[in-house]
């Protein structure tokens, strides 16, 4: 009796421990999960399923319309690629474009076939007929046009695009340096230091300086605007309203 007593206390305290130890490793890996890496690592995942979709999306792309025949991707007459790409202009085909446009680019080192290419990118985000590959389509102009600003600095048009595109990218992924945060409006910037009278300029300038919430910087780039463009309803009122928030219902 006193030695079955003796093991089934060893037993009890075999199976106490067991779970000890057991309860104590869960509380280990409960404290040890790492949240944000977890997060960091679904974003990851998705984002590179979608890099992979639309890389697929590219790679057939030349058989979404019987127009033009997929070996166009393959050539290298740049004849046969510009009539191609005003063709598809002409279908709306604005992405077939691009990629056309883009190989042209590449064999030309043209910036503005570059500045091409990254408009026809744009189009095709505007008329919204492939929502899951905008963003991509975005990434994709802002590469073209960085490009284009590399061999053509005095591109005004292609640096003011280029600036959008760059805002629009890093709201959905922001860089990994922060400074690069100011790039939109160093481009503008530079821009408005060349052109002062560049509307699409002061008017994106206007812009972000309301979404900063530098209220005065925006009312002297929308003054300018009204004075520049006194026909533009669209200026005046963006002038109304940064003096609404201001509180000064008078002006």
């Amino acid at each position: 009796m006193k030695l079955f007593t003796i093991k089934a206390t060893l037993v009890v305290a075999f199976l106490l421990l067991v779970g000890w130890f057991s309860w104590m490793g869960w509380k280990k890996s409960e404290a040890s999960i790492d949240f944000k890496k977890m997060e960091v690592a679904r974003l990851f995942e998705t984002q590179k399923q979608t890099t992979d979709q639309f890389s697929t999306f590219l790679k057939n792309i030349g058989s979404t319309t019987d127009i033009v025949k997929p070996d166009i991707l393959n050539s290298t007459d740049t004849l046969r690629l510009s009539m191609a790409i005003e063709l598809l202009d002409t279908m709306k085909k604005f992405a077939y474009a691009g990629v056309l446009s883009e190989k042209l680019a590449e064999q030309q080192q043209s910036d503005w076939r570059y500045f091409q290419s990254a408009r026809y990118f744009l189009m095709e985000t505007y008329s919204h007929q492939q929502p899951e590959n905008e963003f991509m389509f975005t990434k994709k102009a802002k590469v073209n046009l960085e490009k284009c600003v590399a061999i053509n600095p005095k591109n005004y048009a292609a640096m003011i695009d280029l600036a959008i595109c760059t805002k629009n990218v890093y709201d959905v992924q922001p860089p990994s340096n922060t400074m690069d945060l100011m790039k939109p409006a160093q481009l503008l910037l530079a821009v408005n230091k060349a052109e002062p009278n560049n509307t699409d300029a002061l008017y994106y300038l206007g812009k972000l300086a309301i979404e900063t919430q530098q209220f005065e910087k925006a009312i002297e780039r929308f003054k300018k605007l009204v004075s520049l463009q006194p026909q533009n309803q669209e200026n005046y009122l963006e002038l109304s309203d940064i003096y609404l928030k201001l509180g000064n219902e008078k002006e």
